[in-house]
C-alpha cells in the first residue's frame, strides 16, 4: 500500500515538474522585437510638401512600437540622426552624419518618446523626421491618454509570478489527483 502511495506522489509530482517546465520558457522568455522600414516601401525620404508634417506620422500610426523593436531608414544621399525633442520641432540638428547610400537600424531600447530627424536640416525641415512612441512591453492600444506602463523588469517578473502561480496550482491538482490532498 505505502509503495502504491509512494509511486502515486513520484507520478503527480513528476506531472507537476513538466507542467511548470512547460509553462515557465514561455512566460519568462522576453518579447522579440521587430524591425519597421520607416516610411515603408519609399523607405527615408523627404516627402511630399503638400503632407510634410503628416508624412511620417502617418506610417507611424498603424504601429505600435516596443522595447527592442527596430527601426530601418534606407536612403539615398542622406543619413538620420536620433535627436531630442527640441530637435525634432525646430530641425537644430547637431554632429548629423554625412550624407550617403544606405540604411541605418536603430534599436529601440527605452520606454517614452523617441525623436529622429534627417542628418541634413533642410531636408528635416521639409518633414523628414519621425516621432514615436515606445512602450514598455506588450500591452494593448488604447484609444485615449494612458499612464505609463510598467518597466519590462517589473512585467518580466509578473509573467513569472503568474507562471510560479500557475506552476503551484498545477502541483495542487495533481497531488488531489493522486490522493495526497
Amino acid at each position: 500500500m505505502a509503495a502504491a502511495m509512494s509511486l502515486r506522489f513520484v507520478v503527480a509530482l513528476a506531472i507537476a515538474v513538466l507542467a511548470a517546465a512547460a509553462l515557465l520558457p514561455a512566460a519568462a522568455a522576453a518579447r522579440e522585437g521587430k524591425q519597421y522600414k520607416v516610411g515603408g516601401p519609399d523607405g527615408w525620404v523627404v516627402p511630399p510638401p503638400e503632407i510634410k508634417e503628416m508624412y511620417y506620422t502617418n506610417w507611424a500610426s498603424g504601429i505600435t512600437f516596443y522595447v527592442k523593436d527596430s527601426l530601418e531608414f534606407v536612403f539615398k544621399n542622406d543619413s538620420v540622426i536620433p535627436v531630442g525633442k527640441a530637435g525634432y520641432y525646430h530641425c537644430t540638428v547637431a554632429g548629423g552624419e554625412p550624407a550617403g547610400d544606405g540604411f541605418k537600424t536603430v534599436r529601440l531600447d527605452a520606454p517614452g518618446y523617441a525623436y529622429f530627424a534627417s542628418g541634413d536640416v533642410d531636408r528635416c525641415k521639409m518633414g523628414e523626421r519621425l516621432m514615436i512612441n515606445v512602450l514598455a512591453a506588450d500591452q494593448p492600444a488604447s484609444p485615449g491618454p494612458s499612464a505609463p506602463g510598467p518597466s519590462s523588469s517589473a512585467a518580466a517578473s509578473h509573467c513569472i509570478a503568474a507562471s510560479s502561480v500557475n506552476a503551484t496550482v498545477l502541483a495542487a491538482v495533481s497531488l488531489a489527483m493522486a490522493g495526497f490532498l
